[in-house]
């Protein structure tokens, strides 16, 4: 499979939890991946948002069963149009729908 994003994430969203994981292929072609789980809550949300900006993620896919990934997408969504409205150009992240 060919690759088309360098700097990507992937969200597992669970109904207390979810897990997120990026991959950042480097110069040299080398995989960089990190994991990280986080609570549903508000604060978990934020604490999400902040590890996908540290490591400047372009694509986020999300996986979840029923309702559970509406918060997590709406506060992706909030934090692009807050960059936006900021004329941030640092993180404009692709959510495939």
């Amino acid at each position: 499979m060919r690759q088309i994003r360098d700097r990507v994430a992937g969200l597992d969203v669970h109904r207390d939890t979810v897990v997120a994981s990026i991959r950042i292929t480097m110069s040299d072609g080398s995989l960089e991946v990190s994991k990280e789980r986080f609570p549903a809550t508000r604060r978990g949300l934020s604490e999400l948002v902040a590890f996908l900006l540290d490591g400047d993620v372009t694509t986020v896919a999300m996986e979840a069963t029923g309702v559970y990934w509406r918060p997590v997408g709406r506060t992706i969504d909030e934090t692009e149009s807050r960059a936006r409205a900021q004329s941030d150009n640092r993180w404009s992240p692709k959510v495939p729908r």
